[in-house]
């Protein structure tokens, strides 16, 4: 029988021809069953002859060692269709470090090019995810790199082989991604810095001797990004460095790797991600070899949000691979321009949710409390473990005053905790609010502040509280981008006046407010004061500012343009309005629950007087295109108001790659958007969004406006019908 092996732990040669058939990437799958065999089993004679006769591959293994490794189950085999033996797996565990050990992989030479290693190695991660992973060794000049890299195995290091050639092993490692103690080192980077995958090229340009090369890839190492950006590789890097011939400069280039960069790991779906990344890159017909295409698969499965290149194919896609990976697409020149803009990009992401699944807000139960410490206990800010569950337990124990909230992913996966204090009329207290460490806590701790704000207002309080004393980095960037946020003496205080009323009254009702609660509330002192600014009326963007920073108050008398906006009822539900959203079968989408910013694409022409800073009320409209508007109650009216931060027009691709992070809408959703004669479509982006409890039907708002409404475009109304139309969405009965 002729047999074409795999080595992996021995120092012997192999032909040429062999290397040649790992070398192309397997174009057919044979159906094969896999067993494992004890030393009873009729196979275990095969795999002897098997070993026996590529022992100078494989080096000599004896007849015992077969016999003791089939008896503690440490060999299966690939049985055909013809119930023959093709090919084995034999290998160790070594339960000191957890880890086990591939010594034998071999396959039969008639079953080249037919996935049948694939198959054996997939079976063996599965049989042992749950030790730490797999390592073997492997002769240098066997040139078998592209086929453990394939199998997704990383190139760790060298030494010097037994065999009397002197010739190196490479040591190959797959990862089973069990946390350790090490495990958060790259988390804790993320959650300080923009984190950025590099490309195979710009490593190799980074890398280069000479300062005035490569510019461009080089500005990425300017000492001034130091604290900015954490330049990131993936273990594909060391697979590509394995291929270098000479070993002095592999020893320098592994080690420059390791001590200069931060190497992020990815999850199991790696193989899946790969297929998908070469089936895009494959309908494009571009041009990527297989070591960038893992590269760029390992980025998007790990926990960055950029993959920052030079390559001109993987640019020319950067559209369509954020629309499915959730990963944008850089080149450096452009990152570093815009570095501010993007690590706010990315700090704020609600799109990046859209794949999750079974998000939801619960109570904390009672029994919980230590479970919940590994999850948010702050131990870097020195909370202990004790002190955390005392905390939460007298929250617990007190439910009349405290309510306990836990936002998780199905069933498992805790996402958030967050506690209120609801004891004192005018204010509402968070004594708690712990986001867990993963890549969308910036997003998820926004969510949660400005939903505690609209609440605090919806019942009737005039303030906001944050009291907890750990509170991460990622909370505190989350609160004090909200400029609204005061520091005070204990805590962070928020105003949020649920009033509509003139800049006069607003200030006397904060001075009244400051006076009757003490010197933490002095700041409502400081901001009646600026509202008796000559120019606050007639100022708009400082009339939006004062509104933002009472929020949701409104200046009965401010000068703030308002336009009503019409917007079709999916577009609606998926973007801002949560009760559209769960007249479908399918309910809201995930991503829903956490915009508190978004933006809306609409034709460009009919909107020239919409320019920020203005105030907007959202239009349901009654018909939907392609029917899908069908089945919708509580269409044709105003559901909701918000803010406009910014418009822009220009062409779809290009506003869809600016604003992808913001909306649910796909590139193809936008191209189909109506266009002007330049091809152009205008862009709205929107925040501070107030659903309201009592939609005004499209009859009422007619009745308040002096001008007949088309609804038909975005129409500027007066402050009289907006102020109108507010207090009636809002139910504000009992409001100022």
């Amino acid at each position: 029988m002729s047999i074409s092996v795999i080595p992996n732990l021995r120092s012997n040669t192999l032909p040429s021809s062999q290397v040649q058939e790992y070398s192309s990437q397997s174009q057919e799958t044979v159906e094969i069953k896999i067993e494992v065999i004890d030393e009873k089993s009729p196979y275990l004679q095969d795999v002897i002859r098997l070993g026996d006769a590529n022992k100078k591959t494989l080096g000599f293994f004896p007849r015992k060692a077969f016999v003791e490794k089939a008896q503690k189950g440490n060999i299966f085999v690939a049985i055909d269709s013809q119930a023959e033996c093709i090919g084995y797996i034999l290998y160790g565990y070594s339960k000191r470090h957890n880890r086990h050990r591939l010594v034998h992989l071999c396959v039969d030479s008639s079953q080249r090019g037919k996935r049948v290693a694939r198959q054996l190695v997939d079976y063996l991660k599965e049989k042992t995810k749950e030790s730490s992973g797999i390592g073997l060794h492997c002769r240098e000049d066997f040139n078998l790199e592209k086929m453990w890299s394939r199998l997704n195995f990383v190139a760790k290091h060298e030494k010097q082989g037994k065999n009397k050639e002197g010739k190196l092993l490479t040591y190959w490692w797959f990862d089973h991604g069990h946390t350790n103690l090490f495990s958060n080192a790259p988390n804790q980077k993320l959650e300080s810095r923009l984190c950025v995958v590099i490309d195979t090229q710009i490593f190799t340009e980074i890398y280069a001797d000479k300062e005035t090369d490569f510019e461009e890839s080089k500005s990425l190492w300017a000492d001034w990004l130091a604290t900015e950006l954490e330049l990131c590789i993936t273990d594909e890097i060391f697979n590509t460095i394995t291929l270098l011939k000479n070993q002095t400069e592999r020893k320098k280039k592994r080690r420059f790797a390791q001590d200069r960069f931060t190497c992020l790991s990815g999850d199991k779906n790696l193989d899946l991600i790969i297929d998908s990344v070469n089936s895009l890159l494959s309908k494009k017909a571009s041009e990527v070899n297989e070591f960038e295409q893992r590269n760029l698969a390992r980025a998007i499965t790990s926990k960055s949000q950029v993959f920052v290149t030079l390559h001109p194919q993987l640019l020319e896609l950067s559209s369509e691979i954020y629309e499915q990976f959730r990963v944008s697409i850089i080149r450096p020149n452009v990152l570093i321009t815009h570095l501010d803009e993007f690590r706010r990009k990315l700090d704020y992401q609600p799109v990046r949710l859209a794949g999750t699944t079974g998000l939801e807000k619960i109570p904390v139960q009672k029994g919980t409390e230590n479970v919940l410490s590994q999850y948010f206990q702050c131990e870097e800010l020195g909370e202990t473990k004790i002190e955390f569950q005392q905390q939460l337990l007298r929250f617990l124990a007190k439910s009349d005053k405290f309510d306990c909230w836990l936002v998780q992913q199905g069933k498992g996966e805790l996402l958030a905790l967050v506690v209120y204090d609801k004891q004192k009329q005018h204010e509402l207290e968070i004594p708690m609010l712990r986001v867990g460490n993963h890549p969308l806590s910036g997003t998820l701790a926004r969510h949660l502040i400005f939903q505690s704000i609209l609440g605090s207002a919806r019942e009737q309080r005039q303030f906001t509280r944050i009291t907890d004393l750990y509170l991460t980095e990622t909370v505190m960037t989350a609160i004090q981008e909200n400029s609204s946020f005061r520091r005070v003496k204990n805590g962070w205080l928020k105003i949020n006046l649920a009033s509509v009323e003139t800049a006069s009254e607003l200030s006397q009702h904060l001075i009244t407010l400051g006076s009757t609660f003490g010197e933490d509330y002095q700041v409502c002192l400081q901001f009646a004061d600026g509202l008796k600014a000559e120019n606050i009326i007639t100022d708009v963007q400082a009339s939006v500012d004062f509104e933002r920073l009472l929020f949701p108050a409104k200046i009965l008398d401010a000068e703030i343009p308002t336009f009503i906006i019409p917007i079709q009822p999916r577009w609606a539900s998926d973007l801002f309005d949560q009760n559209l959203a769960n007249q479908t079968l399918l309910g809201a989408k995930t991503e829903l629950a956490f915009n508190c910013e978004a933006v809306y694409y609409r034709f460009a022409n009919n909107s020239i007087r919409l320019q920020p800073p203005c105030r907007i009320l959202w239009y349901v409209s009654g018909t939907q295109k392609e029917g899908k508007g069908k089945g919708f109650y509580g269409v044709k009216s105003v559901r909701a108001c918000a803010y406009v931060d910014e418009v822009s027009v220009g062409k779809p691709k290009e506003l869809y790659q600016r604003f992808q992070r913001l909306g649910v809408y796909n590139l193809s959703d936008i191209e189909r958007v109506n266009q002007n004669k330049f091809g152009h479509i205008m862009a709205i982006r929107f925040s501070d969004i107030e659903l309201f409890e009592n939609p005004v039907s499209s009859e009422k708002v007619q009745e308040f406006s002096p001008n007949k409404l088309t609804f038909q475009w975005p129409e500027k109304i007066s402050t009289e019908c907006f102020v109108k139309v507010y207090n009636l969405g809002i139910h504000s009965s009992n409001r100022s």
